[in-house]
């Protein structure tokens, strides 16, 4: 009862997605400028968050458990996620860096991915918001 009472009331903090930039402004712009950087590994991690959530949140704990670990590391014990092996194929240094962003972002990191396709949010509203106001000045 007491451990259901404790999820309850982690849940009734989570930040709403829509204000987690305002509460993360330096993790939001981190996030933007990681995915500026390979766009095309940043659209793939978005969307593997929207049909994976749960697998991307064990990235995200995992990085924050192991501090120092490579994401080679990662996959040693998820080797039966071929689209993450697909991932770390085609955009590993993305990986690492991502790994980097959440580690570097803890508790963001944490209060996006307390959202089930949190990141692939973040992706359409932060990262791709960003990207059109740039263009439209």
């Amino acid at each position: 009862m007491l451990r259901a009472l404790s999820v309850c009331l982690v849940a009734a903090a989570a930040v709403p997605l829509t204000e987690w930039k305002a509460h993360h402004p330096d993790a939001a712009q981190s996030l933007q400028k990681w995915a500026r950087k390979d766009a095309q590994a940043a659209r793939k991690v978005f969307a593997w968050d929207g049909l994976h959530p749960e697998r991307t949140k064990a990235l995200v704990d995992w990085a924050l458990d192991n501090p120092r670990d490579d994401v080679l590391a990662f996959h040693t014990k998820h080797q039966d996620w071929p689209e993450f092996q697909d991932l770390l194929d085609k955009h590993r240094d993305a990986l690492n860096e991502f790994v980097a962003w959440a580690r570097q972002n803890g508790d963001a990191a944490k209060e996006l991915m307390e959202h089930p396709r949190g990141l692939e949010w973040a992706g359409k509203h932060v990262v791709a918001h960003k990207a059109s106001q740039a263009r439209s000045r």
